[in-house]
């Protein structure tokens, strides 16, 4: 009868461990990696229409966008999207309240507006005149660190539908140039 005693066990396991640790590594630095493209400039931004510290919609992006990013070469790209405009769900708010869409991205919009309108189409487009918003910009500041901005604004009438779209540009400041924008739509109901 023959034995065979294998000895190499511990080493085996100590084989496996460096695997998993090298793998979990790899996996993390392409994790970072990629959340770093995140915040890059050449994404466009999302928004948040809150009141205080509560988020009450996510900005719709409706309209057009118009986003630069680099390629290869040295040369840019173009990304220009057009959007069916259409409303989140109705959010009810105190008149006069005062309110904010925060803009997630570090880089100021060079503008941005705020239009609002009483009523949508049969189709969901705005209908009527826009009335521009007295608005003010804001720095976001986590850590000392801008991390984003808000554009405050009040919603005065009592029992009136706000249709808002929001419009914002940023010149590109990473090799492309040029100007890069977006629209973003919120829907709020002031109290009568």
């Amino acid at each position: 009868m023959k034995t065979t005693t294998y000895t190499g066990a511990r080493s085996g396991w100590r084989l496996v461990i460096a695997l998993l640790a090298a793998v979990v590594l790899g996996l993390l630095g392409v994790l970072l990696a990629s959340g770093a493209a995140q915040a890059h400039d050449h994404q466009i931004p999302n928004t948040v229409l809150k009141k205080g510290a509560k988020e009450l919609q996510a900005g719709l992006l409706v309209n057009e966008s118009s986003w630069n990013r680099s390629a290869s070469d040295g040369l840019c790209e173009n990304q220009n999207t057009l959007y069916r405009t259409r409303f989140p769900e109705t959010d009810k708010v105190a008149a006069g309240a005062k309110l904010r869409v925060r803009i997630l991205k570090v880089q100021r919009p060079d503008s941005f507006g705020i239009a609002a309108y009483r009523a949508v189409d049969e189709n969901g487009d705005p209908s009527g005149e826009a009335r521009l918003l007295k608005r003010s910009l804001e720095r976001v500041i986590r850590d000392g660190r801008t991390v984003a901005w808000d554009a405050v604004f009040s919603v005065k009438n009592p029992g009136r539908d706000y249709y808002l779209v929001s419009e914002g540009h940023w010149q590109d400041r990473e090799g492309c140039g040029g100007d890069q924008y977006a629209f973003w739509s919120f829907h709020v109901k002031t109290r009568s």
